[in-house]
């Protein structure tokens, strides 16, 4: 049956989230229930994304954004056509919901993954952690390796986070004497824009950075933000030099910090000049450099102190990422679509 082995295609692709194969499940639920005209492409193309979200919300209480051609593209040839959905929704039709079951089991079953995982880590001694260890998780998992460059990302902005509180670093905000009379025009958007007033000249604060946020399959170029300055940019992938120009282009920010898996220091270093964007490159930081920093987090005078912080950030990254806590919205899910996943056999179970 073709059109399973291209469902069971995109749910080994899919994030974590598996937004795409659950708007397919909607589909096929709507087809099923509300008679929807599953020969016309056009009366579900759209629609499914909002059903998409409307499952997202009722399973983990959080919204996603992604923009329209990436959308478009899980009814692309390639992909799941519009016949091929036809022939789930036919089968799906046949076997009570099979299909529906087949694809909200999947989800269920990565998100109690992710949940082990993160309670491990919550208990973990720390000197068994290791980066290696933890993203080793979902490279060498075929069903979670979709989610390997948010896992990355939550191992870089845990140890970014980790050193800056550790150091207690930080910035100090101050107005010259020289722009008195305009701070007085202007104190009600000064107090609310930069926090300072009349009363309050200068502010000192602590140094910090945030992730931009936390489900976005199609991020328009941008991970995290420094109060101190600079932008930063994840990726785990080896960096080519006109990767490099295109992410300097495409981020708005003074500095930048791009953080990659491997890169070719000199040959960026050459490129980014000749486009005249060397001043905006504050830096790369590549796997190995984590490593060494992740390594020294755990050396056994930091260990109960920066490596216990550092555990414990990743593992409240987690949380945010992927923040099915229990079975208990998925129970409450299943219960009133009224699913049973006694018929997942054969073919259709999900190991």
């Amino acid at each position: 049956m073709k059109s399973k082995q291209q469902l069971d295609k995109l749910i080994k692709k899919s994030r974590a989230d598996l937004y795409k194969p659950i708007a397919v499940a909607e589909i096929l639920y709507r087809h099923r229930k509300e008679n929807l005209n599953i020969d016309n492409v056009n009366s579900y193309r759209r629609q499914s994304y909002g059903w998409m979200q409307d499952v997202i919300w009722q399973l983990h209480r959080k919204t996603t954004q992604l923009n329209s051609r990436y959308w478009d593209q899980l009814f692309d040839e390639a992909v799941l056509p519009p016949k091929l959905i036809q022939e789930l929704a036919g089968f799906n039709v046949e076997n009570n919901g099979l299909v529906e079951v087949y694809i909200y089991a999947h989800v269920q079953g990565k998100y109690r993954a992710f949940t082990e995982l993160r309670q491990r880590l919550e208990t973990m001694p720390t000197d068994k952690f290791s980066l290696d260890l933890f993203l080793g998780f979902f490279e060498k998992n075929a069903k979670y390796r979709g989610s390997v460059d948010k896992a990355y990302e939550i191992a870089v902005y845990a140890l970014f986070n980790t050193v800056v509180c550790e150091l207690k670093a930080t910035i100090k905000l101050s107005v010259v004497e020289s722009s008195m009379l305009l701070l007085q025009e202007f104190e009600d958007f000064a107090r609310l824009v930069l926090g300072i007033d009349m009363q309050h000249l200068n502010i000192e604060k602590p140094a910090r950075l945030f992730r931009v946020g936390t489900a976005n399959a199609n991020d328009a170029g941008l991970d995290m933000w420094a109060n101190f300055g600079p932008a930063v940019q994840v990726k785990h992938i080896s960096l080519q030099p006109f990767q490099m120009v295109e992410i300097c282009n495409g981020v708005r920010a003074d500095q930048l910090i791009v953080v990659c898996k491997t890169s070719d220091a000199k040959a960026i270093q050459t490129v980014i000049e000749q486009a005249g964007i060397a001043e905006k490159l504050r830096g790369i930081i590549t796997k190995n450099d984590l490593e060494i920093w992740y390594g020294k987090c755990f050396q056994p005078q930091y260990r109960n102190t920066m490596g216990r912080q550092l555990i414990n950030s990743v593992a409240e990254e987690m949380k945010l990422e992927f923040p099915l806590a229990v079975s208990e919205s998925f129970e409450k899910f299943f219960t009133e679509r009224d699913y049973s996943d006694k018929i997942l056999q054969g073919d259709w179970d999900v190991k």
